[in-house]
């Protein structure tokens, strides 16, 4: 039987968890980086995947979400959808072969 080893997920907290909510917000200039809708300050940004589901604190991995975006993609029927626009977004910005799970 293979082994396979197990990665550590990256969980912020406290400064760290705080510089990289800035620095996503700086990146993503304030903006949904699915419909463009301005995100106010203090709206906690989307894991992609999402963080039940392996998604890790670290920037290749977070992308900037309105309300009704971020909603659609936990709860909405189409919420495949969003998460492929993600998915290109961080694509585009850090490739495809980001970091892995």
């Amino acid at each position: 039987m293979m082994m396979y080893p197990k990665h550590k997920k990256i969980r912020l907290k406290g400064k760290a968890q705080e510089e990289l909510v800035e620095a996503v917000y700086k990146r993503d200039g304030h903006c949904c980086v699915v419909c463009g809708r301005w995100v106010e300050e203090g709206h906690k940004y989307h894991h992609e995947p999402a963080k039940g589901k392996g998604g890790q604190d670290i920037i290749e991995r977070a992308a900037l979400l309105c309300d009704d975006c971020h909603y659609l993609r936990h709860h909405g029927a189409n919420g495949w959808k969003v998460r492929e626009a993600v998915e290109k977004y961080l694509n585009a910005k850090y490739g495809s072969d980001r970091v892995k799970l």
